[in-house]
């Protein structure tokens, strides 16, 4: 390791001939005792680490004790330090999704986790123009839908790509800046796929009536996908209110929603979403019983009128035949 080899070149021993005059300068301060005795204490620990790490063989193999008759005190010392450093530098931790798919204009996250990072960076690279994205948590591109994320203290780096459109996907690389460099691939597939509400954008429910709504999701990609509703931005199955039951069949695609016994606190915008897809809504409003009577009502007379062209139609042949059969009869 080169912090090994920078051990030994900036620590090697030197006898106390070599180290005389610096401590004869030292002790002619006012201060020499003490400083001298500070100065001997941190060169024989010092020292003591070294020969830990550098102590020399004889030729039966074994390390000598020579220096300042401690060696097992050395030994102590030098057991405490891995004999390899290879742990200590960056790894990649490939426990992380490497094949991430997303719906068009969903956002698209990778997860890099890097243990070990020490003072090097972090950067993700698109591979089919080399192009930098981000250092750290600074974006290198005139492109603002992405964006690096990092939690202070953490091992993950996270890519973030807003509104995903067809001409992101490809491979993006997570790399290291070690000597030589290390990366990670990662693939983005980028889909088509939206969420489906069987119903009007706007329906009407009756209060005290029941809400069933039932979502479908067929293009989204893989065997299973997982659904969920919400209502304005509250996840429904985080209610507190009770009579709402959700049945979702994963491997069919399907989700179907059931609140019973509706009231006017139940209005509002409910969502359908499903992995790597679009989501869809529809609004829903609860109307008294009175309401809904006559809004019934309503609806019946002006399906039982007809339309003013039609009666006017009417009127004009009435007046047109009308001379006709006088005339036929006289």
């Amino acid at each position: 390791m080169r912090w090994r080899h920078a051990v030994r070149a900036t620590f090697t021993p030197t006898t106390a001939t070599e180290s005389s005059p610096l401590l004869g300068k030292v002790i002619s301060n006012s201060r020499a005792p003490q400083i001298a005795h500070e100065m001997l204490v941190e060169y024989f620990m010092a020292l003591l680490v070294i020969m830990g790490l550098t102590a020399p063989v004889d030729k039966q193999g074994r390390r000598s004790s020579q220096y300042f008759g401690h060696m097992a005190a050395a030994e102590d010392l030098s057991n405490l330090i891995p004999d390899n450093y290879d742990g200590l530098d960056p790894l990649f931790d490939n426990s992380t999704e490497r094949e991430i798919i997303a719906a068009l204009g969903t956002t698209a996250r990778l997860h890099c986790r890097v243990r070990n990072l020490g003072d090097r960076a972090v950067s993700w690279i698109r591979q089919r123009d080399l192009h930098i994205l981000t250092i750290g948590i600074m974006t290198y591109t005139n492109d603002q839908r992405f964006l690096a994320r990092h939690i202070d203290n953490s091992d993950e780096w996270v890519l973030k790509i807003v509104s995903v459109q067809p001409r992101d996907a490809g491979i993006y690389e997570c790399q290291v800046s070690t000597e030589p460099k290390i990366s990670l691939a990662y693939k983005l597939i980028v889909v088509t796929s939206k969420a489906q509400i069987l119903a009007n954008r706007e329906l009407f429910i009756q209060s005290g009536s029941d809400i069933n709504l039932t979502c479908i999701a067929p293009q989204a990609p893989g065997p299973y996908t997982h659904m969920l509703w919400h209502k304005d931005t509250e996840l429904v199955s985080d209610s507190s209110r009770g009579g709402i039951r959700v049945v979702s069949e994963q491997q069919m695609k399907t989700s179907n929603l059931v609140i019973s016994r509706v009231l006017h606190t139940d209005s509002g915008n409910y969502t359908c979403s499903a992995d790597n897809s679009n989501s869809d809504s529809v609004f829903v409003h609860i109307i008294k019983s009175e309401q809904h009577a006559a809004m019934q009502h309503e609806l019946g007379s002006k399906l039982a009128l007809p339309p003013l062209p039609l009666l006017l139609l009417a009127v004009l042949l009435v007046v047109l035949l009308a001379p006709s059969s006088a005339s036929a009869s006289a």
